[in-house]
Formats: structure tokens, sequence, C-alpha cells
């Protein structure tokens, strides 16, 4: 596990497939969210909030994989224009588990 204050989502680095796999089947059987990247042959798990546990923000449709990992989308140039630190703080911590 890597928590830290600079990124609040619970997540894990897997080098083992047979870890990673384990752990899967563990979320699974515990119906609870998560969103896989593979890089660099390591195997990142973000673990996150149910998206109908909260409601998002105007700007945004909801956090995917996409913008659980740093990535932000918006409907229009204004929304973004408009998007600061602390907007994008706010909208990330929904999806920490409570």
């Amino acid at each position: 596990m890597e928590n830290d204050k600079k990124y609040p989502l619970v997540h894990y680095w897997f080098e083992a497939l047979s870890d990673a796999w384990e752990f899967i089947e563990a979320l699974h059987r515990d119906e609870q969210p998560y969103h896989l990247i593979y890089q660099n042959n390591k195997i990142l798990c973000v673990v996150r909030q149910r998206q109908d546990d909260y409601t998002h923000a105007d700007w945004t449709v909801g956090y995917a994989w996409y913008e659980a990992c740093g990535g932000v989308s918006t409907f229009n140039l204004n929304d973004f224009n408009r998007l600061n630190e602390i907007d994008l703080k706010e909208e990330l911590n929904k999806l920490m588990i409570k």
C-alpha cells in the first residue's frame, strides 16, 4: 500500500500477477469498486467509492480510471479554465473509502 497526502485514494502496486488476482478476487467478493492500470510490468489497483454513493460536481460526468489516476476531463473549455487545485482535490476526495 502506498497511500500518502499527495494522493489520498487507497492504492496498491503489485509485481506478481498471482498476488494481484488474489486481491482483485477479494474486491469482487466484497463488491468493492476499483480501477486497474498496467504500467512498467506492474499493476496499480486504485480502490474507490462506488459512483452512485456520491454526487459529482457539475463540471464532470464523474471520475473513472482516467480521472482517478490524475487526468481531468470537463464538458467544455470554460469549465476547464475555471478549475483550480481545490476543485480537483474536493472531487478526488469524494472517491475516498469512508
